[in-house]
């Protein structure tokens, strides 16, 4: 009778975006926090929204950057810019030169 080896491989962690609060006054801080799934530890998520001030941009959209940490998760807050116009933004993510796939939503109040 032979030998049969069994090899445990980890289940592939979803990725996931989620931006607190979802309703904001211009100038409020918001959180954006998720799962970057198979993004490394240490690599960072760059999280896109027109929402978010121009300080730092991704193909010419305003960004923000997070670090992986443990157990794939990222956390970053930002304030959204005094002057931007009321109305619903769309907030995505990418890591690794991928894109998350899923949007997340703000609606920015006067």
């Amino acid at each position: 009778m032979g030998a049969v080896a069994a090899t445990a491989v980890a289940a592939p962690t979803r990725v996931s975006l989620v931006v607190t609060p979802t309703i904001v006054h211009r100038g409020g801080l918001v959180a954006v926090r998720g799962n970057a799934g198979a993004c490394p530890v240490g690599d960072t998520v760059t999280i896109m929204s027109r929402a978010f001030a121009r300080t730092h941009t991704f193909a010419g959209v305003p960004a923000v950057g997070a670090k992986v940490r443990a157990r794939h998760r990222f956390h970053v807050s930002t304030r959204i810019p005094a002057d931007r116009r009321p109305g619903r933004y769309g907030v995505n993510a990418r890591c690794g030169g991928g894109n998350f796939g899923i949007t997340a939503h703000l609606v920015v109040l006067k």
